[in-house]
This record gives structure tokens, C-alpha cells and sequence, in this order.
């Protein structure tokens, strides 16, 4: 839904810089046409249907803008001044741009300022936003917070510093974040202790990047011992419970391997000319495979620290084989593929390193994870 809109709104900036403030004003998109129009008579001062199209379309558009105002008013008395900002905005703007233009000015001479009224309105917009988010506070849950923290965000906005909205943003974020702490289990054995801090690495990428959301925070054990964070709403725990490294496989194959319509020479026909002889091709092929094998489980479990409650537990396993060919042949090669033949000229290889072929299992794990964690937490 988010892309569709993405492109609506696309759509529209395209087709508002294509369309003339003539088409615009026969749209009745009169705010948009005054704009247009001005701009336009920028570079080209006498553009008769321009002019015209100013013209009318100016008082239109402020008309429109103070009725407006006078809606709201009757129908979001609790907001009527937060809306009637954008308005008051919308009106000045189209002021600033008629007086930035020579040619707008020659048709309207005396456009309106509401500067006055604007200051007057964010002052007071400034104030039902702060009320808004003081008794957002009082109710004192986590979705009240959040609702806060906006309310004196957008109080901020409309009076930079207004009160002390400043230091109530941040009792409202404490109110609404999410303090997570994440305990993350090592695993017990040096020898891949490396391999699993890559891993648990990437994980903590994917928890920096759920931390794009305002209100969620993500602890490790020493962060939240230097920031004295005793209360977590939620511990989020990763395990390797089980896993298997390196388990060897040697297996070998014999096959007769055949191809017919091959050509083994040529015979002289009776006319004195010659011709390609055709018949049948085999070999001996043997191949041998080593395999090497390595998986594992990784778990995943958020608690809830209240109530100490399982909110979500997951185990995803991964699994990577590494393998290497190599063989030969007994008889014609004509017989083989250009892939067996490749394969006979193979030599053994060992397998990487036991910490590298970890690494490999552990990808498709994190794939697992990271789309889980960011699932579940898009809902906070």
C-alpha cells in the first residue's frame, strides 16, 4: 500500500509540472494554479492565459484556504489551530510567490499577507499540541508515550523550545521505548569462537537496523551495565544448540558411459568417393566424491521480563556441504562430457577450514533470523 501511494503521489508531482495553471484552475486545484502561475510569470511576464488564469484562480484559492480554517474549527476545536497553520502557510506562500514575480504582481497588485495570523495561530497550535501530550503522559502506558512523544514533538515544531517540551519528549520516550536486552550464548569451544562472534555480528546488524523504529532498543549485557539499565521490558536470547562441523563423507561411483553417431573413420564407396563412418563410443568412468558436511541449529526466544512469559521461540537450522570431484576413465573419451571430462582432470583437495565451513552453515541462518526479528518487532 505504501508503494501505491509512493507512486500516486509521483504521479501527481508529474502531472502538477506538466499541467499549465490554466488546466490547474479548470481542475480546481486553485492553490496549485496560483503557484504555477507565478512561477511561469517569472520568465514570461505577459502570458495572456497565464494572467487570466492568475486572476481568478487567486481569489479562489484564498477563499478556499480561510474556509478552511473555518471548518476545522467547527469540526477539531481540540486542533483547530494545528490545522489552521498548514492554511495560513498555504496563504502566505502563495503571497511570497505573487510578490517574487513581476508579471503575477501586474494582475494581482495587492496580494494578502497572513503572517500576522500565522504567529498568532502556532502559538496557540504550539499549546493544544503540548496539552495533547501531557495527557497522553498521565495515562502513563507505553502507546500513550508514543502518542506524547509526536504531541510535543509537533508543539516543538510550531514554537522551537516552546515550555519545556524539550524535557517532556523525553520523559515520553522513556515512557514508550522498548528496552530489550539481548543475551547472546556463547559457544563452548574456542575453536569456533571466531566463526560464531561473525555471526552474532550480523545479527547485531540486524538489530541496529530494527532500531530504525523510534521506540526499540536493544541492550548487550555491557551497555545496559553502563547505562545502570536493571528493567527490561523484554530479553531476547540466541543459542547455538546444536551443530555439527566437518562430517566427512568419501563415496565413489563406476559407470559405463556411451555415445552413439560418433565418428570412428571412412569408408570409399564404389564411385571412388569417401564417407564418415559412424558407430557407438564407451568408457570406464569412475568418480570419487568427498563431502563434507556441516549444519546447525541456531535458537531464538523472546521473553517477557514481567511476566517472564515466551512471547516467540524459533529454531533455524542452516546446512552447508562442500564437495570435491575428481576421477578417471578407462577407454574412448569421445564418450565423456566436456563435465566428466573436467572432473578427470580434477585433483583431491582438502576441505577448508572446520571455522570457515561454520561461517558457510550459518548463512542461511541469518537469512532466517534477520526476516523473524524484523517481523516481530515491526509490530512495536
Amino acid at each position: 500500500m505504501l508503494k501505491n501511494l509512493h507512486y500516486y503521489v509521483f504521479v501527481a508531482l508529474i502531472a502538477f509540472g506538466c499541467a499549465s495553471a490554466k488546466k490547474l484552475y479548470e481542475q480546481g486545484n486553485y492553490y496549485q494554479a496560483v503557484i504555477k502561475a507565478a512561477d511561469k510569470l517569472r520568465s514570461n511576464s505577459d502570458h495572456k492565459k497565464t494572467l487570466e488564469a492568475l486572476k481568478t484562480a487567486y481569489p479562489l484559492a484564498v477563499e478556499n484556504e480561510l474556509d478552511q480554517i473555518r471548518r476545522v474549527k467547527a469540526s477539531s476545536p481540540a486542533f483547530q489551530n494545528s490545522e489552521a497553520v498548514y492554511s495560513y502557510e498555504r496563504l502566505n506562500h502563495m503571497y511570497d510567490e505573487i510578490r517574487r514575480s513581476p508579471g503575477a504582481r501586474s494582475v494581482i497588485s495587492a496580494p494578502v499577507s497572513y503572517y500576522d495570523e500565522l504567529g498568532k495561530v502556532k502559538s496557540a497550535a504550539a499549546e493544544e499540541q503540548y496539552q495533547a501530550g501531557l495527557k497522553e503522559l498521565a495515562e502513563g502506558r507505553r502507546e500513550n508515550g508514543k502518542r506524547a512523544y509526536s504531541f510535543f514533538q509537533k508543539a516543538n515544531q510550531f514554537v522551537p523550545n516552546y515550555k519545556d517540551a524539550t524535557a517532556k519528549m523525553d520523559e515520553a520516550y522513556q515512557m514508550a521505548v522498548l528496552k530489550v536486552f539481548v543475551d547472546i550464548k556463547p559457544v563452548n569451544s574456542q575453536q569456533y569462537k571466531l566463526s560464531s562472534d561473525f555471526f552474532y555480528d550480523q545479527v547485531k546488524l540486524v538489530l541496529r537496523e530494527v532500531e530504525q523504529n523510534d521506540f526499540i532498543r536493544f541492550y548487550t549485557p555491557i551497555e545496559a551495565e553502563r547505562l545502570k539499565l536493571d528493567r527490561p521490558h523484554q530479553v531476547l536470547v540466541f543459542n547455538f544448540v546444536d551443530f555439527t562441523v566437518g562430517k566427512t563423507h568419501q563415496l565413489q561411483r563406476v559407470e559405463k558411459v556411451e555415445r552413439d553417431s560418433v565418428v570412428v573413420g571412412s569408408v570409399k564407396l564404389d564411385d571412388g568417393t569417401t564417407k564418415d563412418a559412424y558407430n557407438t563410443v564407451s568408457a570406464k568412468l569412475t568418480i570419487n566424491r568427498m563431502e563434507v558436511v556441516s549444519n546447525g541449529i541456531v535458537r531464538m526466544e523472546v521473553i517477557d521480563e514481567t511476566s517472564g512469559s515466551t512471547l516467540k521461540k524459533d529454531d533455524f537450522g542452516g546446512e552447508y556441504i562442500w564437495f570435491n570431484e575428481w576421477g578417471n576413465f578407462n577407454g574412448d573419451e569421445r564418450a565423456l562430457t566436456k563435465e566428466q571430462i573436467q572432473i578427470t582432470k580434477n585433483q583431491q583437495v582438502m576441505p577448508p577450514p572446520v571455522q570457515d565451513l561454520f561461517v558457510e552453515f550459518t548463512r542461511p541462518i541469518f537469512s532466517q533470523v534477520r526476516a523473524h526479528l524484523i517481523g516481530f518487532y515491526r509490530g512495536y
